[in-house]
């Protein structure tokens, strides 16, 4: 039996990344509409660092890449894994920092309150630094299937011309 997908291995690739594109895609417009409490406490929920939603694409990457043989989307399935890191980091660094906002929000009346906010500027921390690390091992699928960042993101500016030549 034969799936649009060709394989069960790409349809798993493609639900993974499916998956969690749709899990980025309602934790944005969570975080932004307004509704549920304030901005600094949907930042402090934000569900941008959710580690086992964003160990998917990576999954992903591995199923399609390194598993021979490769896949014929393969190059297609980590340029959308590498995107949701790319976002995952981006708006998990803001969610992070105004969510401080909401930890530490009120006075801090004991150690337990101040060692409940260290912990959750640290452990945020600590799963941005591993998404970056799923988002780097997505990043050489990428080169290695002959992948490159945009011409714009990938350039060196250019020397300045020489001058012209004395009369």
């Amino acid at each position: 039996m034969t799936t649009p997908f060709g394989s069960p291995r790409a349809l798993a690739a493609w639900a993974l990344v499916g998956y969690a594109a749709l899990h980025l895609f309602f934790a944005f417009f969570d975080w932004l509409l307004p509704g549920d409490g304030t901005f600094t406490g949907r930042s402090a929920n934000a569900g941008f660092t959710n580690l086992f939603v964003m160990a998917m694409p990576v999954v992903a990457v591995l199923l399609a890449v390194h598993v021979a043989p490769v896949l014929s989307h393969a190059k297609l399935i980590t340029t959308v894994a590498l995107l949701e890191y790319v976002v995952s980091l981006v708006f998990g660094v803001f969610a992070l920092l105004i969510g401080v906002g909401a930890v530490v929000d009120g006075p801090i009346n004991s150690s337990n309150d101040a060692f409940d906010a260290l912990a959750y500027f640290v452990m945020g921390a600590a799963a941005l630094a591993l998404i970056a690390v799923a988002g780097w091992v997505t990043y050489q699928a990428f080169v290695r299937l002959g992948g490159s960042l945009p011409v714009a993101m990938n350039r060196t500016p250019a020397p300045p011309p020489p001058p012209p030549p004395a009369a």
